[in-house]
């Protein structure tokens, strides 16, 4: 009878450490997924914390050569400055018109990384909100450059080939933002005049998060749409998506 006493406290012990630990590892997942230790100096307030700024549901698979994940995973304008290293019209211009963009091939609200392609014009703010929001990769021939594009975006869903465009209506971009860049890009700007571009071109964000995005970009399907064959030599396959849909 001691031995079976015994026994039975051990396992009830033993459950109790087990839910104890998956309560300590499940804080330490969500603190992972949480923490941000940078000091967020280069967000700028009005680049996240506008009702309009946007935030990307995203799905993609859980490894290398793994299934699809079990949860989705949240992309702020936090994270698209951080990575693209700065905060800027073009960024947020990008972001805006893709959250319009994929709002119409994913009405659901969850954004499918693993299976899209776009074509941007060849900016750097441009194209790295393209790369980073949809998966987009020149070197597997899911993300191209077309500057006859300019501010436009086409952005395809490969598995059905549903395809949109959009871009950026008649008269949202300022007269005078646009040739003071000009005037920037060509070096013949003073270093006062810099600080003003860039003011300016915060100005205009500010502006243009501060209203809904469908007021700034407009979107429309394409139909029978044909993503460019790659010119580069070298479009691999990508493994990480080659398993998605395999069952546990």
């Amino acid at each position: 009878m001691k031995i079976k006493i015994v026994s039975l406290v051990a396992i009830v012990l033993a459950i109790i450490s087990g839910q104890v630990l998956a309560s300590n590892s499940l804080s330490v997942i969500k603190g992972a997924s949480t923490a941000d230790r940078t000091p967020a100096w280069y967000s700028m307030e009005w680049a996240t914390g506008s009702k309009h700024s946007p935030e990307f549901e995203l799905l993609d698979t859980e490894s290398a050569l793994g299934r699809y994940a079990p949860m989705t995973k949240t992309i702020t304008m936090k994270d698209l400055i951080k990575f693209h290293g700065h905060a800027c019209d073009g960024l947020v211009q990008a972001a805006a018109a893709l959250r319009v963009a994929l709002t119409e091939l994913y009405p659901a609200g969850i954004i499918d990384r693993t299976e899209l392609r776009i074509l941007s014009k060849n900016g750097p703010c441009f194209m790295d909100a393209a790369a980073y929001l949809t998966g987009g990769r020149i070197n597997f021939g899911t993300l191209d450059v077309d500057n006859k594009l300019g501010a436009s975006w086409v952005v395809q869903r490969i598995s059905d080939g549903k395809a949109v465009k959009v871009s950026r209506r008649d008269g949202v971009f300022p007269k005078d933002l646009a040739d003071l860049e000009k005037k920037v890009r060509a070096g013949k700007a003073t270093p006062e005049e810099i600080t003003i571009t860039r003011d300016l071109a915060w100005d205009f964000s500010k502006d243009l998060l501060s209203h809904p995005l469908t007021d700034s970009f407009s979107v429309e399907e394409l139909a029978n749409f044909e993503f460019p064959k790659s010119e580069y030599a070298r479009v691999g396959e990508r493994g990480d998506i080659l398993h998605k849909n395999d069952p546990y």
